[in-house]
């Protein structure tokens, strides 16, 4: 047993082969321990999975993997970047159909000097190496802009315009169930007018999943 939840503790102590221990708290992958003797310590997950059970069953402990990003089924994060100098800020939430393929929505504000921006976006998304660390994405869907000048700026008015995106990412798995999202994406605004609009977005994000 270690005197702290890390390797970096000294261990102060050896838990015999069939003595019971109580636990009494969790920290990440290392738990307290109390022995029958009065001794105390940490021990790590891997110790605690050979410990057994009063019915003789090993001792069955959740602890999250990148096997388990990988295999994951639900996603949901935030970001915030870079949208034609406007400041991006968003949500978004994920369902994985496999280990390469999966549908997102997206729900995202731009805020510049002259107008806010809102978008709503729908897109597939394709991760082709998914046992990868640094895991490359790309994707394509489409969506709904509304943009709203600023009045006391200038005088126009609000609209709603469709659109569509592709785009290219990494992920990167930090730790437990958290990863790094990175993304790039090139919209068209199919607008009212002759010329539809051309913009992108540069975003950045924290994420997890189960």
């Amino acid at each position: 047993m270690h005197t702290g939840p890390g390797r970096s503790y000294p261990i102060v102590y050896v838990v015999k082969r069939m003595e019971w221990v109580e636990v009494r708290k969790r920290r990440t992958d290392w738990f307290q321990v109390y022995t029958r003797r009065g001794r105390s310590g940490w021990v790590s997950l891997e110790q605690m999975r050979q410990t057994q059970t009063a019915d003789g069953e090993r001792l069955k402990l959740v602890a999250y993997t990148q096997d388990d990003f990988r295999t994951r089924e639900w996603e949901f994060g935030f970001f915030g970047g870079d949208m034609e100098g406007a400041t991006l800020l968003g949500i978004y939430g994920g369902y994985s159909f496999n280990e390469n393929l999966s549908a997102e929505l997206s729900l995202s504000q731009a805020l510049g000097d002259f107008s806010s921006e809102y978008l709503f976006d729908v897109n597939l998304l394709s991760q082709p190496f998914p046992e990868w660390t640094y895991s490359p994405f790309f994707t394509l869907g489409g969506g709904v802009i509304r943009t709203e000048p600023k009045s006391t700026l200038v005088q126009a008015e609000d609209r709603t315009d469709t659109t569509a995106h592709v785009g290219a990412g990494l992920r990167v798995y930090l730790t437990r169930r958290f990863f790094l999202r990175g993304e790039f994406r090139h919209y068209t605004a199919f607008t009212s007018r002759e010329d539809n609009e051309e913009f992108d977005q540069w975003k950045i994000g924290l994420g997890f999943f189960f």
